[in-house]
């Protein structure tokens, strides 16, 4: 009688030991890429849920979210908001400016896949900032009227979102390229970053938003991104082998 080696069959152990090791092979579109955009995109969900559950309920959070406001509003003054006002416009009409910029690039270049990635993630983000602002419904901090265009709910922060989307996406696509060097792509990154944080402290000073309201920002930019990459990767790999 034949045995299962024999015959090609793999043992549930021996089958398990190939899906783990694909599932972390750096070579492969389905591989460690897919699995730390989908262990991201589950902690950031899990995050922006924990935020949700804290402000929903009153809890500390709200609490300490009150006295922040309350300190930058007695702290601020008429140069800071000057400058700050100047700042937020990163994350609202230079995002709008980089998005269509950037879309022009990729499409002069014919780089259809970037293209679509680049236009589905920025304005995907916008639908899901949308979704959880009239989810939430909640209400504006007291103090930040004059600083406002419209009415429109607080969390999450839309111009941190958007610049957390836009200009982390625009550091992946830049350092992923092959000429990139170790340092400059941290150099990319931490500049990213830099930005994001200047946009983020900008609505706490101009008193529109609360801090959970600007890590709820991030937070949610963070995990859209994630599902990006991993469906990005899922559609490249399943191409990859259809074609």
């Amino acid at each position: 009688m034949a045995d299962d080696s024999s015959s090609g069959e793999l043992s549930p152990v021996e089958r398990a030991r190939r899906f783990l090791a694909a599932r972390f092979d750096p070579r492969s579109h389905l591989g460690l890429g897919l699995t730390a955009s989908l262990v991201l995109s589950a902690l950031a969900i899990w995050a922006l849920g924990g935020l949700l559950d804290a402000i929903l309920d009153n809890d500390l959070l709200v609490r300490v979210d009150m006295r922040v406001e309350s300190w930058l509003h007695a702290h601020a003054t008429a140069t800071g908001l000057a400058i700050f006002d100047a700042v937020t416009q990163l994350g609202s009409t230079v995002v709008d400016v980089v998005t269509v910029l950037v879309a022009i690039y990729f499409w002069r270049k014919r780089n259809s896949v970037l293209l679509w990635s680049w236009i589905g993630a920025n304005l995907g983000g916008k639908v899901v900032e949308y979704v959880l602002k009239y989810t939430v419904h909640r209400s504006r901090p007291q103090y930040g009227a004059a600083f406002l265009n419209g009415h429109s709910y607080s969390f999450p922060s839309g111009h941190t979102m958007g610049a957390t989307v836009c200009y982390l996406l625009l550091a992946y696509f830049i350092t992923a390229r092959a000429t990139a060097t170790h340092r400059a792509r941290i150099v990319v990154f931490m500049s990213a970053m830099t930005i994001i944080v200047a946009v983020a402290f900008s609505r706490l000073y101009l008193g529109v938003h609360y801090p959970s309201d600007v890590l709820g920002g991030f937070v949610a930019g963070v995990a859209w991104l994630a599902v990006c990459g991993a469906t990005r990767r899922i559609v490249a790999g399943r191409y990859r082998f259809a074609t």
